[in-house]
C-alpha cells in the first residue's frame, strides 16, 4: 500500500514540476470556446443556487431553536476557515476548465530532406589490375580499392541508391541497388581484387622461370574462375545499362555511372557510351595508370591505344575522364566526383502542437484533494462544505 502511495506522490510531483516549468507566454488553446461555455454554464448554475436554491432549514419563529454555531454574528476568522475548502474547490474548477480548453505549446520542427541519387559503381578486377602500381609494392587494384572506400566514406549520408559491380571478362553484380551505407561498405571490402583463370601466366605458380611480370595480389584477394582474366568493358556496360533500365528508380532523375579501370580493354565501347548519354547518365571514368611492363609483355602495348581513344569518346559525350597517375590524383578525382554528385537538400518546416492538458489537470486534482481534505476537517466545526 505504501509503495502505491509513493508512486502516486511521485506522479503528482512530476506533474506539478512540469506545470511550474511551462513557458506560459507560448501557451495556446485549441478549444477555448468550449472551456468558456462550460465556465458560463457552471457560473449560471451557481447563481441559480445562490438566488433560489438556498436551503433555509431554519428561520426565526419556526419553533425550532437555532444553534449558536449557525449564528450570523459568529466570528469573521471562523467564517474564513469554512470558506477555504470552497476556495480550493473554485481553483480546482478553474484548472479543470483550463484542461477543457486543451492547451498546447506550438513547436517548429525542421525536417532536412536529402534528394536521392542513383549510381552504379563498376570496378575492373581483370588480371592486369594485379600488377604492381608504380613502385608502391601494391597492386593497382588495391590502390584503387582504398581510394574507392575513401570515396564511399565521403558519400555517407548523401542518400545514394547505389549498386556495386565487378567485371573482367564477365560482369558480376555484387550488390543490388541499396541505400544502406554499411552493407555497401562490407560488400566493397569483401570483393576480390583480381578475378582470373587458374592457368593464367600472371600467377607466380604458372611462371616458375619468372620470365613474365607476376601479379602482387595476395592469394586471399584473388578469385579463380576458368576463362576469366581479360577486360571486356563493352559487355559490362551492356549489363549495367540493362540493369538501369530494369531496376532503376524512375523517380530519381540524377543517375551516374562510375567506372574504375586501367582501360586495357578488348573492344570499342562507343555504342554503349551513346546509350548512356541517351539516358542522361553521368559518366565518371577513372583511368588508373596501368603497369607498362606488364602490358608490353602481355599484348605489346596494343590495348594502351584503346585508352587514348576511350578518353576522347568519354569527353565527347559529356563524361568526366580522370587520368590517375598517383594516389594523390586518385584522391583528387574522387573529391571532384563527390562535389559534382552532391545531393541537393530541402528543408520542410512542420508546425507541431504539444498538448499539455495533463499539467493543469494535475493541478486541479491537487486542489480537489485539498478541498476535500479541508472540508472533512471543517465538519468537526459543524460546517458541511
Amino acid at each position: 500500500m505504501l509503495s502505491y502511495m509513493f508512486i502516486v506522490l511521485e506522479i503528482i510531483k512530476a506533474g506539478l514540476k512540469s506545470f511550474q516549468n511551462t513557458n506560459f507566454d507560448l501557451v495556446r488553446f485549441e478549444s477555448l470556446g468550449l472551456a468558456v461555455g462550460a465556465g458560463l454554464f457552471l457560473l449560471s448554475v451557481l447563481l441559480l443556487k445562490l438566488l433560489w436554491g438556498r436551503n433555509k432549514f431554519s428561520y426565526m419563529g419556526s419553533g425550532h431553536r437555532i444553534h449558536s454555531k449557525y449564528d450570523e454574528n459568529r466570528k469573521f476568522f471562523k467564517r474564513m476557515i469554512f470558506l477555504i475548502p470552497k476556495f480550493f474547490l473554485a481553483i480546482a474548477t478553474l484548472f479543470l476548465l483550463l484542461s477543457i480548453a486543451n492547451p498546447y505549446l506550438p513547436k517548429l520542427k525542421i525536417e532536412k530532406l536529402i534528394e536521392s541519387r542513383e549510381r552504379i559503381d563498376l570496378i575492373d578486377v581483370s588480371a592486369s589490375r594485379g600488377w604492381q602500381y608504380e613502385n608502391t609494392g601494391k597492386s593497382s587494384a588495391e590502390i584503387g580499392r582504398r581510394g574507392f572506400l575513401k570515396f564511399h566514406k565521403m558519400r555517407e549520408g548523401q542518400n545514394d541508391r547505389a549498386s556495386l559491380w565487378r567485371f573482367s571478362k564477365v560482369p558480376v553484380r555484387v550488390q543490388d541497388f541499396i541505400i544502406d551505407d554499411d552493407i555497401y561498405a562490407m560488400q566493397t571490402e569483401d570483393m576480390p581484387y583480381v578475378v582470373t583463370d587458374p592457368g593464367n601466366w600472371v600467377l607466380p605458380e604458372n611462371d616458375p622461370g619468372d620470365h613474365m611480370l607476376d601479379i602482387v595480389v595476395t592469394r586471399d584477394r584473388i578469385k579463380m574462375i576458368s576463362g576469366e582474366g581479360s577486360t571486356d568493358l563493352a559487355r559490362a556496360l551492356d549489363a549495367v545499362i540493362d540493369y538501369f533500365d530494369r531496376k532503376g528508380d524512375v523517380r530519381i532523375k540524377q543517375k551516374a555511372l562510375l567506372i574504375e579501370t586501367d582501360a586495357a580493354i578488348d573492344a570499342d565501347v562507343s555504342k554503349q557510351l551513346n546509350e548512356l548519354r541517351k539516358r542522361r547518365i553521368n559518366i565518371y571514368f577513372l583511368y588508373i595508370k596501368p603497369n607498362m611492363v606488364g602490358e608490353m609483355q602481355a599484348n605489346k602495348g596494343k590495348k594502351l591505344i584503346n585508352a587514348t581513344e576511350l578518353r576522347k569518346q568519354v569527353e565527347q559525350r559529356g563524361g568526366r575522364f580522370y587520368d590517375v597517375q598517383s594516389t594523390k590524383s586518385l584522391e583528387r578525382a574522387y573529391l571532384d566526383i563527390n562535389r559534382l554528385e552532391k545531393a541537393p537538400t530541402s528543408l520542410i518546416r512542420h508546425i507541431l502542437k504539444i498538448f499539455i492538458y495533463q499539467r493543469p489537470l494535475m493541478v486541479a486534482f491537487v486542489f480537489m484533494l485539498m478541498a476535500f481534505g479541508l472540508g472533512i476537517l471543517t465538519e468537526r466545526f459543524g460546517e458541511n462544505p
